[in-house]
């Protein structure tokens, strides 16, 4: 499972797992293996506040205060407060740990590293802080100062089942791959239920010279004994299985992480890989089709970004959202460019659409109307004319299609009903009225030629089957 420093969790900082097919990646976001948590010191003693001056507060004030922002999110004053806190305690060690923490969620790893180096020159006896810059050095990918505080925390505290984990991470990307093997296995002798360690160990039979893939099942197997979901335990043993030729169970748990992390398009990239060396051509493309998808929901989405009041992107992410029959976030995207102009026809068209294609008639037609109070066009009007025809409301429909001066099969279609309707209540004379007009417009449609020269009423707007051309968008992608 990825996992990423916490501004939540100041105290742990946790990388995320491995994966199968990339050396040397120790830092690559889907295939690399899994740090641990690496503890920071407790908090440090108080001197008395003042109750009669609120600008004066203790240390301890301080640091809950910064908790509860990170708990809001707001890492900034949470920064803010911390550095007000080491201006206050500049020899007490917990804000420098803290602060550094939230410096490491930003990437920030060299100024996070320089409060780890004000805290552990405060506390230089602590393993829990020299295990922590050691983590932030390994992300830098500076090895041999991170092995250097690894083993200092080490001789600090040999029953210390994080740091053996992390120096493990550091002879992954060495390429020393006995070392490696022999920390993840002393983690797990310190811990029998430490499946970050389980799953580096895998990770390292999976890189040696001479992979073992058994081993490497075996192992990424034990991992998922003890968390079902986690996700690079899955991704590496499918990788594993692939290497062995047991297709069906790659392709198993590749599925089982689409089904857990839907959104990883590493995991649609593998599972097609999987289904192409069994022979299924036709999943494997499916499998990139959706790739390709992904990706482009991705620009369209970064482009939202920067540009939010945008209606032809906003309409552009709800077709394609149907594309993958994302009916839910398909009506949101039209929902937004509707709230940002409600006369926009191309998203009323859009977002009626989508009512038509849920079998939701009435509520086309009251989306219609709405705008029709801010923007009577034909358009609109001829829309609402289609929504009150599948919902049965065939009055409403050939007034709306006689303001448009509308003329095509469906207008046809809704005499021809109103004519069955009157016939059946015994209205015989609206009956035939209505069945000769849908006959005379008929006979105009059969003749392209008389339909081009002498129209029974000139045509505003073509509609089209909405139903039908919603069903023919949709991909073979599932």
């Amino acid at each position: 499972m990825k996992r990423t420093i916490s501004l939540f969790v100041l105290t742990s900082l946790i990388v995320g797992c491995g994966g199968s097919d990339a050396p040397k990646q120790v830092n690559s976001p889907q295939e690399k293996p899994a740090a641990t948590k690496a503890n920071s010191q407790s908090q440090a003693s108080d001197s008395p506040s003042t109750a009669k001056s609120p600008k004066r507060v203790t240390y301890s004030q301080i640091l809950k205060a910064s908790d509860e922002l990170l708990k809001k999110r707001d890492a900034k004053n949470a920064l803010i407060l911390l550095t007000k806190a080491i201006q206050a305690k500049p020899n007490e060690s917990t804000a420098y740990v803290k602060r550094a923490a939230i410096l490491a969620d930003a990437k920030l790893f060299k100024k996070a590293i320089g409060d780890m180096n004000s805290a552990i020159a405060i506390d230089t006896e602590n393993p829990k802080l020299r295990n922590t810059r050691g983590y932030f050095l390994l992300l830098l990918k500076e090895y041999d100062a991170a092995e250097k505080d690894f083993n200092k925390a080490i001789d600090l505290d040999r029953e210390y089942p994080q740091v053996y984990n992390n120096r493990g991470l550091v002879f992954i990307g060495q390429d020393q791959h006995i070392k490696a093997l022999n920390d993840f296995q002393m983690a797990i002798k310190l811990n029998p239920e430490y499946v970050d360690a389980y799953n580096n160990l895998g990770f390292v039979y999976l890189q040696m010279e001479n992979p073992d893939y058994p081993k490497a099942i075996e192992t990424f197997t034990k991992v998922l004994e003890i968390d079902s979901k986690y996700l690079n335990a899955l991704s590496n043993r499918g990788r594993a299985y692939l290497k062995l030729e047991q297709f069906d169970a790659a392709i198993a748990d590749f599925t089982t992480a689409i089904e857990i992390q839907p959104e990883n398009d590493q995991y649609y990239l593998h599972r097609s890989e999987a289904y192409k060396a069994a022979g299924n051509e036709e999943l494997s493309k499916k499998d990139l089709q959706h790739v390709v998808w992904t990706q482009r929901l991705n620009e369209i989405n970064r482009r939202i970004a920067n540009n939010p009041k945008n209606i032809e992107l906003w309409i552009a992410r709800g077709r394609h959202m149907l594309l993958n029959d994302r009916i839910e976030s398909a009506e949101r995207s039209f929902d937004n460019a509707i709230a940002l102009d409600g006369k926009n026809v191309i998203a009323l068209t859009d977002r009626v659409k989508l009512h038509f294609s849920q079998g939701q008639f009435t509520a086309g037609a009251d989306l219609c109307t709405k705008a029709l109070e801010k923007n009577d066009t034909t358009e609109i009007r001829s829309l609402r004319g289609n929504a009150y025809l599948q919902a049965g409301k065939l009055d409403e429909a050939i007034a709306d299609y006689e303001a448009c001066r509308r003329f095509d099969s469906l207008v046809v279609e809704a005499y021809r009903k109103r004519a069955e309707q009157h016939a059946a209540a015994g209205k015989t004379e609206l009956a035939k009225v209505d069945s000769d007009h849908a006959t005379k417009l008929e006979q105009q449609l059969s003749s392209q030629s008389t339909a081009e020269e002498n129209p029974v009423a000139p045509r505003a707007f073509v509609p089209v089957n909405f139903e039908k051309e919603v069903a023919a968008e949709k991909p073979a992608v599932n």
